[in-house]
């Protein structure tokens, strides 16, 4: 028994070496952005980050994005800071105000940290090529392939 696995096992260890092409595929390394200069950027200025790695549209939708929620979490405080003054802390209205801006408080902090770690992240991936996946018909066999190029 021990003897069969053993030449099973050299028959599936083998057996990826005898079947295996020559890869052909080369990769030219670019010049990487630098991740600490785009997540410090973002840091500063949410989306920056992404401006500076070249994905514009990402950038402005940070941007966009944080000012929008600071914008509406500095509405609430205040419109919480009024009511407090006119109805009293105990008043229904005025904790939902608190409620609502503590709410949006925290999905702006969280997107915050997320626009952060994505500039990161798309500073290290910058030197990659932008291959898409492609979905094409393969004349060989019937059907569709699909395949991933790098």
């Amino acid at each position: 028994m021990k003897r069969h696995f053993l030449f099973a096992l050299l028959i599936l260890l083998t057996a990826g070496e005898l079947s295996a092409e020559s890869d052909t595929l080369y990769y030219e390394s670019g010049k990487m952005k630098s991740p600490a200069l785009a997540s410090g950027l973002s840091l500063f200025l949410p989306g920056a980050g992404q401006m500076y790695n070249g994905k514009w549209g990402k950038g402005l939708f940070f941007l966009g994005a944080n000012g929008a929620l600071a914008g509406t979490a500095a509405f609430y405080y205040i419109r919480y800071a009024q009511y407090k003054d006119l109805y009293g802390s105990g008043n229904s209205i005025t904790q939902q105000s608190l409620t609502i801006a503590k709410r949006v408080t925290w999905f702006s902090a969280a997107l915050y940290v997320y626009n952060i770690i994505d500039a990161y992240v798309d500073a290290h991936l910058s030197a990659f090529p932008d291959e898409r996946l492609i979905l094409q018909p393969d004349p060989e066999m019937p059907g569709l392939r699909l395949s991933l190029n790098f």
